[in-house]
């Protein structure tokens, strides 16, 4: 295990970190386009809101219009942003510890500023509950990781924080379209 941990956490960190931010990116869209699917197709049967008869043609047709289609391109999508986004995390980071070293009050509150004003901007420019979720992501990974571990815990946060940001591009935004869509003709 000590062979595979310096593998993974010390010689190739940089191509760990890339890797793990490609695959959570897509891990957190698959997640959510599952999330889309059971919501939209199985709740109803876990929390009808009112009981209503089918008739067995109605089963039929809802049993194949809730056939799971999972969409690829988006997910390879999110994967290549992560697969870019990873190697500026790890230099980032392995940057912001030579500035500033140590995990005290002061230098954590430092790095969390600099991640903000910095890193996220880059990364996530338009979407602004990122101010919400990573500042205190970043204190406890700057208080309490390792920073051999730092970027595979943003990674693994990031994945958590992408299956907002997929639900908020690709549900939120149809759903405002098709209301607004059906607002012209009512």
């Amino acid at each position: 295990m000590g062979i595979l941990r310096q593998l993974l956490f010390g010689k190739y960190l940089i191509v760990t970190n890339t890797v793990s931010c490609g695959f959570m990116m897509a891990a957190g869209d698959v997640i959510q386009q599952r999330s889309e699917h059971w919501k939209k197709h199985c709740s109803h049967k876990y929390f009808p809101s009112s009981v209503v008869a089918a008739s067995p043609e109605d089963e039929k047709v809802a049993a194949i219009s809730s056939t799971y289609g999972h969409d690829y391109i988006r997910t390879r999508n999110m994967m290549i942003v992560g697969l870019l986004q990873g190697p500026f995390h790890h230099w980032f980071y392995m940057l912001l510890d030579k500035v500033l070293p140590g995990r005290n009050a002061k230098s954590v509150l430092k790095k969390t500023f600099l991640d903000q004003s910095i890193a996220s901007p880059t990364c996530l420019t338009i979407f602004f509950v990122d101010c919400c979720f990573w500042p205190p992501t970043q204190c406890i990974n700057f208080f309490f990781v390792p920073l051999h571990y730092r970027v595979l815990y943003t990674n693994a946060m990031t994945m958590v924080y992408d299956i907002f940001l997929s639900y908020m591009k690709y549900v939120s935004f149809t759903y405002t379209f098709i209301k607004l869509q059906l607002n012209k003709y009512y």
